[in-house]
């Protein structure tokens, strides 16, 4: 059994989508249940029209994704939970490879199958049939790396553990991604090559107009400010003993300034750059590395560098060749 948990803010126009693909899964045994987080639109009433059993739509005012999703999982029993978000579609055979992975690895603390991204409400790439591939992945190195193991609607964990560490903190971005972090000091991560999770992107996601949607105003300059992730590791690190997952972990930290190194390069803010690149534990890695360099370069001279790069990626992206 699974409990499948779907928080919902203003999808009218694709919430019908994502019930219909669970309600299409060849995998039976579930329960859905839907948190309507305050909708203003049609959104509530769509899912109150299956008259599935298995479905439970459950209202209330507009607290956010991660107190959503909690509500979900409150009201569920089943040993794992499943997500979906309500602008995401499952493949029929979504919690089939969920269950043949928790079965491979039943002490995994997450598990995930791939996905594919997709835009337009119609047209969704196919899905590879290529032989399945399940395995433990190091979570923090991979992710560190740039691989993108699972998304939300692609994931499950089991109940027993998200007893042990806790639920969603209300976060104002990057809740999921931070429990899967907690969740990966507290056990094994596996994953699954099989794509069963087409990911919507451009829709402004289920943060969009409600759901947690409170970026910081101000500039981060503490290691801590820079990415929810990076408190629990470092609360964590001093009591990892194993020297790999110690590296791993420092790895992912720096990776995640790295990002907003790269980001604050991009805008032409060369001079928080630099005061983000004290911030390193190591030394910067893949596009981190590049926007270091740059970083350190006089700041006419690292903003001109800047527009030639960008001139390049818009040539490039033109090109047909």
């Amino acid at each position: 059994m699974f409990d499948i948990v779907m928080p919902l803010y203003n999808k009218e126009k694709f919430v019908e989508e994502a019930v219909c693909s669970v309600l299409s899964q060849a995998y039976e045994n579930w329960r859905l249940f839907v948190v309507d987080d305050g909708s203003t639109d049609r959104s509530a009433e769509l899912v109150r029209n299956h008259p599935d059993p298995r479905i439970t739509l459950i209202q209330q005012s507009n607290e956010g994704v991660g107190p959503a999703r909690n509500a979900a999982i409150r009201a569920g029993r089943s040993e794992w939970i499943a997500f979906l978000d309500a602008d995401d579609v499952w493949a029929t055979d979504h919690l089939a490879e969920l269950d043949a992975l928790r079965t491979e690895f039943a002490d995994a603390a997450l598990i995930g199958c791939a996905f594919r991204r997709f835009r337009d409400t119609l047209a969704r790439p196919s899905m590879s049939r290529a032989p399945v591939e399940r395995r433990l992945a190091r979570y923090f190195a991979e992710s560190a790396r740039g691989s993108e193991l699972l998304v939300t609607s692609s994931a499950a964990v089991p109940r027993a553990f998200i007893e042990r560490i806790g639920p969603f903190e209300d976060l104002p971005g990057n809740e999921d991604v931070e429990l899967w972090v907690r969740l990966a000091l507290n056990g094994p991560v596996a994953v699954s090559s099989r794509a069963t999770v087409y990911y919507r992107v451009d829709t402004g996601g289920i943060t969009d107009g409600g759901m947690g949607d409170r970026k910081p105003k101000t500039r981060p300059v503490r290691r801590e400010e820079l990415s929810s992730t990076i408190t629990p590791l470092e609360r964590a690190l001093p009591n990892v003993a194993d020297e790999r997952l110690r590296e791993d972990i420092i790895a992912y930290m720096d990776s995640r300034i790295g990002i907003r190194v790269a980001s604050a390069v991009l805008e032409g803010d060369i001079l928080y750059a630099r005061q983000l690149l004290s911030l390193f534990d190591g030394a910067p890695r893949g596009q981190a590395r590049t926007a270091a360099l740059i970083a350190r370069l006089p700041v006419g001279v690292a903003k001109s560098v800047i527009v030639v790069r960008r001139g390049l990626k818009r040539l490039v992206g033109n090109s047909k060749l």
